[in-house]
């Protein structure tokens, strides 16, 4: 019992200091970014050095929070998810910077819906 308690507060641990240092591959995307919905609310997007992401949309679906946050693992131009709070499961989006915009695609399956449907898109530098 004692060991099984041993290894959880282990790999806590680890993930938190995996949250606290800064992905190399997320350092292009870092910053500030915003759209508009396809229901014409503005949503606004940021990505830390750490590869969390931060999205707050103005109407979110009802009983939505309005702020969404998870951990990205960038890889090249590529950023995965998993252990959405929304829905379980793992995603991956590819990223395409240039100087103003940053375009978010989907690759594959995303369980998510509200993730889904807000992140892929063409974002514009704030």
């Amino acid at each position: 019992m004692m060991q099984r308690a041993g290894r959880r507060l282990a790999w806590a641990i680890g993930l938190a200091g995996l949250a606290a240092c800064a992905q190399p591959y997320a350092k292009p995307y870092v910053g500030s970014w915003s759209r508009v919905s396809e229901n014409g609310g503005p949503i606004k997007l940021t990505i830390k050095p750490t590869g969390t992401f931060e999205m707050r949309l103005a109407r979110p679906p009802q009983p939505v929070d309005s702020l969404m946050r998870g951990l990205g693992v960038f890889n090249g131009d590529t950023v995965s998810f998993s252990g959405a709070k929304c829905e379980p499961g793992a995603a991956r989006y590819a990223l395409q910077r240039n100087d103003s915009s940053l375009t978010i695609t989907q690759l594959g399956s995303d369980g998510c819906a509200l993730r889904r449907a807000t992140l892929a898109g063409v974002w514009k530098r704030e």
